[in-house]
């Protein structure tokens, strides 16, 4: 493959810009560009040695630092060179441009990760890990895509697909002896197949909390108008996101904030409040209120600490039957606001209980402390294969007692074939470039 060179840091000033070469000619077109004070030839480089010199191309020059990564233990398993220059996009932008005149080829997107795939560094389901810790904003995204980029995911997958493999191969070769093997090769397939379904099974049932962990636990704010929504959107966000008055009404479209709460991203939405009105802005935002609700993870119900629900509530609380509702009764530091409903009890103008507020959002939708130093399944292509892949088994399973062998197998191999999409074995060319096409240049 040709040599390819990128800017692996982000576009604009910085303390330092990085230019990465990689192929098999990393070397030959980073000495063109860069040369080293303690070296003759660059080709003496010490691998994963850091040496200072100058990159000059055209009529600039910069003092810079390169290292060589040498094959086969690099990143992209191929011989990889590094130019660190001082940041800005004059600087990066003609070292990059002197790289490719002197014989790389602008990389892709992605594309040194997709070497990496291609060299056998990584499987598919690390290379995708590897965007999902790119983009984590939160600790627990952070946390399941390192797991999964370290190859936690990929080695479980990697072995179910070689039990399966090796019962498929049992199976077929009874085809040619049946009365010989036919009857040991069903019970040890079938055994087998029984074993990969109950771990498929636990494994697909963490993808609920998976879904939250990767996109966060949708939270809509509702209640009757100046029961203290926008206050509460305040307290949670520690900032003045909404107007607040004491004017009904105020909030007449949704609001939307992202915070954290024990690593998990909340989304916000505060919405207008709920109550019968002529007024047609206000009016929408009621109607969108309520579809908002319907479709959250869990709704704040807001009211007040101390009085009980007026009739505008019951009403509303009658609208949202079915949803998540977490009770919500607010203004809890007045006098009059003794109080022993079930539910959390803030005073949003103090910012008092926020945090135990915070806490009973996740526990509604996370019933126990989330185990990173298990397998969680964050990505829905990775769930939508496992669970063709379980479907194909139970399909299998119910059919040893009575169904032929080769049937057995076209539902077998199906479920090979689904979880090669994961680790990369049976994936075809679509799927990789889709994935790859996902990344950054430089990545």
């Amino acid at each position: 493959m040709q040599t390819i060179a990128a800017i692996s840091t982000p576009v604009g000033a910085g303390a330092i810009g990085i230019v990465r070469i990689s192929g098999d000619d990393a070397l030959s077109v980073a000495s063109k560009v860069f040369v080293a004070g303690r070296l003759i030839d660059l080709k003496d480089a010490v691998p994963n040695m850091m040496y200072y010199g100058t990159a000059t191309v055209g009529g600039i020059s910069d003092k810079c630092l390169g290292v060589y990564f040498k094959a086969p233990k690099t990143y992209t398993g191929e011989d990889i060179f590094e130019i660190h220059c001082h940041g800005g996009i004059r600087i990066v932008n003609e070292i990059l441009k002197g790289c490719i005149e002197a014989g790389a080829r602008a990389a892709d997107k992605g594309e040194f990760t997709k070497r990496a795939f291609l060299n056998g560094k990584l499987a598919l389901s690390d290379a995708e890990a590897v965007i999902s810790m790119i983009n984590a904003e939160s600790e627990a995204q952070l946390k399941a895509s390192y797991r999964s980029m370290t190859g936690a995911l990929s080695k479980s997958v990697f072995a179910f697909e070689e039990k399966l493999l090796d019962a498929i191969a049992t199976m077929e070769a009874a085809l040619d002896y049946p009365e010989e093997m036919e009857e040991e090769s069903r019970r040890v397939a079938k055994d087998t197949v029984n074993g990969l379904c109950e771990e498929l099974e636990k494994l697909l049932s963490t993808a609920k909390t998976g879904s939250y962990v990767k996109q966060g636990i949708d939270v809509a704010i509702v209640g009757i108008a100046n029961v203290g929504k926008s206050s509460t959107l305040n307290a949670l966000t520690g900032k003045d996101r909404a107007i607040v008055t004491d004017v009904a009404g105020t909030t007449r479209d949704s609001l939307e904030e992202r915070i954290e709460a024990d690593g998990i991203l909340l989304n916000l939405i505060d919405t207008a409040g709920i109550r019968e009105t002529e007024d047609k802005v206000e009016k929408l935002g009621v109607i969108r209120s309520r579809e908002i609700a319907k479709n959250s993870d869990v709704v704040l119900f807001i009211t007040e600490a101390g009085r009980e629900l007026c009739d505008e509530e019951n009403k509303i609380l009658d609208a949202l039957k079915g949803a998540n509702l977490l009770f919500v009764f607010n203004k809890d530091d007045k006098p009059h606001a003794k109080d022993d409903r079930e539910g959390v009890f803030i005073s949003a103008k103090k910012g008092e209980g926020i945090d135990l507020l915070k806490r009973a959002i996740v526990d509604k939708v996370i019933d126990e402390k989330i185990d990173f130093s298990g397998n969680i399944v964050t990505d829905s292509r990775h769930y939508d294969a496992l669970r063709r892949a379980y479907f194909s088994l139970t399909q299998a399973r119910n059919g040893f007692d009575e169904e032929p062998a080769e049937c057995l197998l076209v539902d077998m191999r199906d479920a090979y074939s689904a979880l090669g999409e994961i680790t990369g074995n049976t994936a075809d060319e679509n799927i990789v470039n889709a994935i790859f096409s996902k990344f950054c240049l430089g990545k």
